[in-house]
């Protein structure tokens, strides 16, 4: 029986599979299968039409831990990468550029009163960040990715109508993630002057700490949240959205915190944390291991995987804030 890799949808797949090129994807498993040795996969996902499968090259393996699966990594061969790009299409990237939209765009906090006005009834609500092609959105009402929402927000300048397809949703938190669409020319250097003006504003207002803090993880709601609470303590931040690229980004940027998901593509958390450990010149960096695994479990990842901390998901504000406050010693603003 070949191994099973299911993705929720053809963007995932696309980001994990081929973006990666095939190189060090996760298949959870008991089976005991060694390194340099073949194996079948079926690569599933709801888009295609059936179960693809096809031969791996195992890469490495990692042992069971207390509320993780053990697994083995592989490495997908090129022919199958290029059968998955021909088969996903150019819908499938899109998807995925959509899915990580708003990550490296400029992104500040607010509080602009809205109006939800479609679909449904008028819904007061609050814009609580903004980018130029984004907003996160705070009202009491039920969606899902892949909804369009209009509403009517409050800028700086005056009120705005706004379209956007909802990205992600936070129901424990009332907030959902929207990428704004069918922008107007005027409407775009509104908001483009909006972002601008806050991050003046906020950056002048900052102490000035010389702290750096590394944020892996590829929930881009996390991803934002961490940023803004760190931003707001006087932080710079610096973002990831794999394990991989978590690990490079330690590396060159010698942080002195770094907040990690526990399951990311490329590397998972734990990977990364040892791998700090074992560095000379990282090994008193403290770590903070992210999850929505439990407090027992959480607990034990840090032990085998010598990470500092850990914060269960979903995260609360004075849970992160009070965490930096004890890991990140007091600095000395810079003259």
């Amino acid at each position: 029986m070949p191994l099973k890799l299911s993705f929720p949808s053809r963007a995932h797949l696309w980001a994990e599979v081929v973006m990666s090129r095939g190189e060090r994807v996760f298949v959870a498993t008991d089976e005991k299968l060694d390194t340099g040795s073949q194996t079948g996969l079926s690569l599933e996902a709801p888009e295609l039409p059936t179960g693809l499968t096809c031969v791996v090259t195992v890469q490495g393996t990692r042992p069971p831990m207390t509320g993780l699966k053990g697994g083995v990594w592989v490495k997908v061969d090129e022919a199958t990468v290029a059968r998955l790009q021909s088969l996903l299409g150019a819908a499938a990237k899109d998807e995925e550029k959509q899915r990580v939209a708003g990550r490296t765009e400029p992104r500040v906090d607010c509080d602009f009163p809205a109006r939800l006005t479609a679909p449904g009834p008028l819904m007061p609500a609050t814009v609580k960040s903004i980018s130029p092609h984004g907003l996160t959105v705070k009202a009491d009402f039920t969606t899902a990715p892949g909804k369009v929402l209009s509403l009517s927000v409050t800028l700086p300048d005056g009120d705005a109508s706004l379209s956007g397809t909802v990205m992600w949703v936070r129901p424990e938190l009332k907030l959902c993630g929207l990428r704004l669409i069918g922008l107007d020319s005027i409407t775009e250097v509104r908001l483009e002057k909006t972002v601008t003006a806050l991050s003046v504003s906020k950056a002048e207002a900052l102490p000035l700490t010389g702290h750096t803090v590394v944020v892996a993880d590829d929930d881009p709601s996390i991803l934002d949240f961490l940023t803004r609470v760190a931003t707001k303590a006087g932080h710079r931040v610096v973002r990831a959205d794999r394990g991989d690229k978590a690990l490079e980004l330690v590396r060159q940027e010698k942080p002195q915190l770094v907040f990690l998901d526990v399951l990311m593509p490329g590397l998972d958390g734990l990977e990364v944390a040892k791998a700090i450990r074992q560095d000379a010149t990282l090994t008193g960096t403290p770590v903070v291991l992210l999850s929505a695994m439990g407090e027992a479990r959480l607990a034990e990842a840090v032990r085998s995987s010598g990470a500092t901390d850990f914060l269960t998901k979903p995260m609360k504000l004075e849970a992160v804030r009070g965490l930096m406050a004890r890991l990140l010693p007091v600095a000395t603003p810079k003259k």
